[in-house]
C-alpha cells in the first residue's frame, strides 16, 4: 500500500511541474504577443493586410514628424503661449523645434509621451485611410463591433529589440455576400525597422551633457578670442580712437557659427577622421610645411630645439583628424556605441541671435585712448577689453544609417545656448536683461506698487562667511526696467534685532534680479519672485585691491631662466586674472607712470589663470601664461602681487608665433606670481 501511495503522489508532482511549465510558456506567448499577428483564412489576408498597410503608412508620417519636431507630434499649451521657446525653422507651424533646454528649464518629451503621440496620430488617421472598407465592398462585407484602440513601443524597454512596433486592437466582422460569417478578427500588428530607441537616447546624452560640459558656448568663447576681427581684450599704440561696429562684430560671429559648429564630432559616432575638409578660414595660423630645414635649424638654438621643431617640416595635411578641428572639435560626451549615428550641429545666420557688449556705446564699441603726461605727450595708446553675452539656437541632428537590420532614419531637436560675460550660463535669466541695464530705467514702472500689499525681505550676505552686510546698495530689475530701491541697515524690529536688511515693496515681476554693490565686493545677484511675500539672500564675493609688481627674465641660450630685473620706462603689460567657476575675470594695464591694481577673491584660497604679456612701442617681447593659486591668508594680508615674465627679442613674426605657442611650458620655469 505504502508503494501505490508513493506512486500517486510522483504523478500529481509530474501532473504539477506541467501545469507550471504551461503557465510560464502562456506567459511568455502573452509577453511577446506584441509581435504576432492573428492567423486568419488565406482568402482573407488581403482584409487583415489593408488594415495592418495603413497603421504602418500613418506610423511611418508619425516618426517622420517626431523626428522633425524633436519629439513633439501635438505641442503643449505653451508652445503657442511662449513662441520664443521654440526654434520656427520652417514657414508650416505644425513643423518646429520646441527647445530641449531654454531659460534654465529643460524639455525633453519622455518616451511615454512620443508613444501616446504616435498611438494617437495613428488613431486618427485610420478612418480616413479605411474608408469603411470601400476597397472590398464588391467582394465582403465588414463590419466594425468595437472602438479602436492603438499601442505603440519605441524600442527595446518593452520587449522589442530596436524595431518600433504598432498594435492596433479593431474588432471586424467579414462576412460573405450572403451574410455569412467568414471571420472575425481583432489585433494587428506591425513592426518598422527604426532604431527610435537609440536615437531617442542619444539625443538626451548630447543634451544632458551639454548642460554639463557646455561645450557650444566653449566652442564659440574660443571662436570669438581666436578671430582678430572680433574685439575682446587688447592695446594698441596708436593716437587715433578704436571703434568697431557692434552690427559687423555679430554679422563675423554667426557666420563663424554658421560654419564652425558643423564640424563638431561626437566620440563613439561615426564620422570619418581622415576625410578631406572644404575650404574654412582655419582659426589659428599652420606653419608646418612653410620652412626648409637650413631655416629650422636656424631657429633653433640647441639640437634639442632642432628636435622640436621638426614638425614644421612635415607639409599640411588637410584632413579633420590633423586639423585644428581634430584636436578642439571631437566631443567625448558618451562610452556608448552609435557607430551608425551621424550627429551634426547647426546655427543658421538668419535665426535668432541676441548679443550684448560691454562697454559700448550705442551701436559701437570704443577702446579707451590715453595720451602720456609731460614728457610722454606724443605717446597714445588704446586700451580695450570687452564682455560678451548672447543667446542663440543650436540644432542637433542624429541621422541612424540603413543596415541590413534597420531602416535609416533622422531626429532633430534644438535647444537655446547662452553666454553671460565671457562665461558658459546655463541659468535662467530673460532674454531681455541682456540689454544694457543703464537704458533701462523707467520711473512710472518702479511706481507702480498700489495694491501692493505685501514685502520682499532682501539681506546682502558675504559669501565667504555669510554673514550679513550692512550699507549694499540695491537695485531691481525685471526685463527692460530697473528701480533703484535702496541700502540694507540694520533692523530693530521682530526677532531679527539690528540685522542689516531691507524691506521694500516691488511692482510685479516673475522673474526679477536683486543686484547688490559695495566697494570691497562683487557686484551680487539673486532672482527673486514678487508675486508673495519671501525672503531672499543676495550673495556678495568680497576682493581685495593688490598693487602690481613686474619682473622680466631672460632665458639663457639652453633655456635657463637669468636672474630677474625691473621694466624700464616705456614698456607696458598686458595683465588678466581669471577664476572661471565663478566667472571672475581681472584685467589691467601696468606700466611704470600709470601704476594701476589688480583685484582678486578675498576670504577664499582660490587657483587662478594667468596671463601677462610684456610690450614695448608695438612689439610684444614676452610674457607669462599658466596657473597660480592665491592663498586666503596672503590675499588678505598681502598689499602687492608680483609677476614674472619671460623678455625675448625676436627676429620676424614666425619666431614670434613659435615663441607664444610655447609660452606656457616655458612659463613653468618661472617664479609663481606671489602675493606680499
Amino acid at each position: 500500500m505504502m508503494v501505490k501511495k508513493r506512486g500517486q503522489l510522483t504523478a500529481f508532482v509530474i501532473i504539477g511541474l506541467f501545469i507550471l511549465l504551461m503557465v510560464l510558456v502562456l506567459s511568455l506567448i502573452r509577453r511577446e504577443s506584441i509581435e504576432e499577428a492573428e492567423l486568419i483564412n488565406p482568402e482573407l489576408i488581403p482584409v487583415q493586410q489593408y488594415v495592418e498597410t495603413c497603421s504602418k503608412e500613418l506610423a511611418k508620417e508619425a516618426l517622420q514628424i517626431v523626428g522633425f519636431n524633436g519629439g513633439y507630434i501635438y505641442f503643449p499649451v505653451w508652445v503657442d503661449a511662449a513662441p520664443q521657446r521654440v526654434l520656427q525653422a520652417s514657414p508650416n507651424k505644425d513643423l518646429r523645434n520646441p527647445y530641449w533646454w531654454f531659460d534654465g528649464v529643460a524639455a525633453i518629451p519622455a518616451i511615454s509621451q512620443i508613444e501616446q503621440d504616435i498611438s494617437r496620430y495613428v488613431r486618427e488617421g485610420m478612418p480616413g485611410c479605411i474608408n469603411n472598407f470601400s476597397a472590398f465592398k464588391n467582394k465582403y462585407l465588414v463590419d466594425e463591433m468595437g472602438e479602436m484602440q492603438i499601442a505603440t513601443i519605441l524600442g527595446q524597454e518593452k520587449g522589442i529589440k530596436e524595431d518600433v512596433a504598432i498594435r492596433t486592437i479593431f474588432p471586424i466582422r467579414i462576412k460573405d455576400k450572403l451574410n455569412k460569417t467568414l471571420a472575425e478578427l481583432q489585433s494587428y500588428v506591425i513592426t518598422i525597422p527604426v532604431r527610435f530607441n537609440a536615437v531617442y537616447n542619444l539625443a538626451k546624452e548630447v543634451m544632458e551633457r551639454e548642460k554639463k560640459d557646455f561645450f557650444i558656448e566653449e566652442r564659440t568663447i574660443d571662436l570669438i578670442n581666436l578671430d582678430q576681427r572680433i574685439p575682446t581684450t587688447g592695446f594698441e599704440v596708436n593716437c587715433n580712437r578704436l571703434r568697431w561696429d557692434k552690427r559687423d562684430v555679430e554679422k563675423r560671429i554667426k557666420s563663424l557659427l554658421s560654419i564652425n559648429l558643423n564640424h563638431i564630432k561626437v566620440k563613439n559616432t561615426k564620422f570619418d577622421p581622415g576625410a578631406l575638409l572644404p575650404y574654412v578660414p582655419d582659426p589659428v595660423p599652420d606653419f608646418r610645411g612653410k620652412f626648409t630645414e637650413a631655416e629650422v635649424k636656424a631657429m633653433a638654438a640647441t639640437p634639442q630645439d632642432f628636435k622640436e621643431l621638426q614638425y614644421l617640416l612635415r607639409p599640411i595635411n588637410d584632413t579633420f583628424k590633423d586639423s585644428y578641428f581634430g584636436a578642439h572639435y571631437v566631443w567625448d560626451l558618451t562610452d556608448n556605441s552609435y557607430k551608425n549615428m551621424k550627429v551634426s550641429f547647426f546655427y543658421d545666420p538668419g535665426w535668432d541671435f541676441i548679443m550684448d557688449v560691454s562697454p559700448s556705446r550705442g551701436q559701437f564699441l570704443e577702446a579707451n585712448a590715453m595720451r602720456g603726461q609731460q614728457f610722454f605727450s606724443y605717446f597714445c595708446m588704446n586700451l580695450w577689453h570687452f564682455t560678451y553675452s548672447m543667446v542663440f539656437p543650436v540644432k542637433v541632428t542624429i541621422a541612424d544609417e540603413r543596415t541590413e537590420k534597420n531602416d535609416p532614419y533622422t531626429f532633430s531637436f534644438a535647444f537655446m545656448a547662452k553666454i553671460t560675460k565671457n562665461y558658459p550660463d546655463k541659468t535662467s535669466v530673460e532674454l531681455p536683461i541682456l540689454t544694457r541695464r543703464e537704458t533701462l530705467t523707467s520711473e512710472e514702472y518702479c511706481a507702480d506698487i498700489l495694491g501692493i500689499d505685501h514685502t520682499i525681505r532682501l539681506i546682502a550676505q558675504n559669501a565667504v562667511t555669510r554673514e550679513p552686510v550692512n550699507r549694499v546698495n540695491l537695485s531691481f530689475t525685471c526685463g527692460r526696467y530697473t528701480c533703484d530701491i535702496g541700502q540694507t541697515k540694520p533692523n530693530y524690529e521682530g526677532s531679527n534685532q539690528g540685522m542689516p536688511m531691507l524691506d521694500v515693496k516691488l511692482p510685479q515681476c516673475v522673474n526679477g534680479i536683486i543686484r547688490g554693490e559695495k566697494n570691497g565686493y562683487e557686484e551680487g545677484q539673486t532672482f527673486i519672485q514678487t508675486e508673495t511675500e519671501a525672503t531672499y539672500e543676495i550673495p556678495l564675493q568680497p576682493i581685495k585691491h593688490l598693487n602690481i609688481s613686474i619682473v622680466k627674465h631672460r632665458l639663457s641660450p639652453t633655456k635657463e631662466v637669468l636672474p630677474g630685473k625691473p621694466m624700464e620706462e616705456k614698456e607696458e603689460a598686458l595683465i588678466t586674472v581669471r577664476y572661471p567657476p565663478k566667472q571672475f575675470e581681472s584685467f589691467a594695464i601696468y606700466t611704470k607712470q600709470d601704476k594701476p591694481v589688480l583685484k582678486l577673491l578675498a576670504g577664499e584660497t582660490i587657483p587662478y589663470q594667468a596671463e601677462a604679456y610684456l610690450k614695448l612701442n608695438e612689439t610684444i617681447r614676452g610674457g607669462f601664461l599658466g596657473n597660480f593659486t592665491a592663498e586666503q591668508g596672503a590675499v588678505t594680508a598681502g598689499d602687492r602681487i608680483t609677476f614674472h615674465v619671460i623678455e625675448k627679442d625676436f627676429k620676424d613674426d614666425d619666431e614670434a608665433y613659435l615663441f607664444f605657442e610655447e609660452l606656457k611650458a616655458i612659463a613653468k620655469k618661472l617664479p609663481q606670481p606671489k602675493i606680499t
